[in-house]
């Protein structure tokens, strides 16, 4: 599958895109991630797409639309987004795309995801997600014990 959507550690959602998407498979992705956004219930997100291709121009311009349909639910709902992202130019691309449609909830790009897991758990305790906070922490540790 060239995406995963993992809630196991909600109200964090980890998102992983891997390899190019076709029109269809990316349709299905958006389809998928409303489905969370419709929750209405607070959630930090985590975005690696450290392992992806571009979108194509139509799935770019799909992104937009699907952006300004559920602003309100991110605004709303969204408490904080790390993005892993280890392309310059793909860096460059979202630095400018935020800067003409800034993103709604706090967010950081970061290069890898002990980073981003820590971060959020950062994020989840300065908003009073602190026992969420600490199974983010404690799956971070697994993790790291993991690759050690």
């Amino acid at each position: 599958m060239p995406f995963t959507l993992d809630d196991s550690l909600w109200p964090l959602l980890i998102i992983r895109l891997s390899g190019t998407l076709s029109d269809l498979e990316y349709e299905k992705f958006l389809e998928r991630l409303s489905g969370f956004l419709h929750r209405r219930e607070p959630y930090f997100s985590i975005v690696d797409t450290s392992q992806s291709g571009l979108p194509n121009s139509a799935q770019r311009q799909r992104q937009v639309e699907f952006g300004r349909t559920h602003d309100e639910l991110e605004r709303t709902w969204g408490r904080a987004t790390a993005f892993i992202v280890t392309s310059p130019f793909v860096r460059v691309a979202m630095s400018l795309y935020f800067h003409v449609r800034p993103l709604q909830v706090p967010h950081v790009i970061v290069d890898d995801m002990g980073t981003a897991l820590a971060w959020i758990a950062s994020r989840m305790e300065s908003t009073g997600y602190k026992a969420e906070a600490e199974r983010v922490r404690e799956h971070l540790r697994s993790r790291a014990q993991r690759t050690a």
